[in-house]
């Protein structure tokens, strides 16, 4: 954590300009001058075992904080731009924690999840048009039988109308795992239909 890696004594002299030099920093805590008002009387008091600071003065409230308060306090700025300008000025890098890890692997598996689910959708409607076009014609050719030779001669046609209708309702289906099947069973019959046309 960015307030134990930073001592509070080299913070406040670094961004509130407190020369702590004259003080007994060896000592758990000391007094000094409140760089956050006029203070005639060290009211200012430095906990070294905690990195932290209070002051007791009235003016100030009992205003207290750490590491990244006094540069807050001292440059003006928010908590978050504060914690930015001590990673920046001592080179700090924040191990990411498990929480944030997880998340990121989280969210990697629903943008992957949501790319997939795009490229079903985008075959499955190619494929619905696809079957409804050879639907259209197989039903055309039913449509044109006059005599015995002809059902003879398009009686394929009535198990490729059966087999598309079947596939039409299973592709419709909110069920990912029947969609992939089926996109496979109708990949190959476009395939077997390529090869009889060629």
């Amino acid at each position: 954590m960015i307030k134990n890696k930073i001592l509070i004594t080299e913070v406040l002299d670094r961004y509130a300009g407190i020369a702590i030099t004259g003080a007994k920093t060896t000592r758990k805590s000391f007094n000094i001058s409140c760089p956050y008002h006029n203070d005639r009387n060290p009211s200012f008091t430095v906990y070294t075992e905690t990195n932290t600071f209070f002051c007791w003065s009235g003016c100030c409230d009992g205003r207290s904080g750490d590491v990244i308060d006094v540069v807050r306090l001292s440059r003006n700025v928010d908590t978050k731009e504060a914690i930015k300008i001590l990673i920046s000025d001592y080179g700090l890098k924040i191990p990411e924690s498990k929480q944030t890890k997880e998340w990121q692997k989280k969210r990697a598996n629903r943008r992957q999840t949501a790319a997939l689910q795009k490229q079903l959708n985008q075959k499955l409607i190619s494929s619905i048009d696809t079957l409804k076009r050879i639907e259209s014609k197989a039903k055309l050719g039913l449509s044109s039988i006059k005599t015995i030779e002809d059902m003879e001669q398009t009686g394929e046609l009535y198990h490729v109308t059966t087999l598309v209708n079947y596939w039409l309702d299973c592709l419709i289906e909110h069920d990912p795992v029947l969609q992939f099947q089926t996109l496979q069973e109708v990949e190959r019959f476009f395939v077997m239909l390529k090869m009889q046309m060629e």
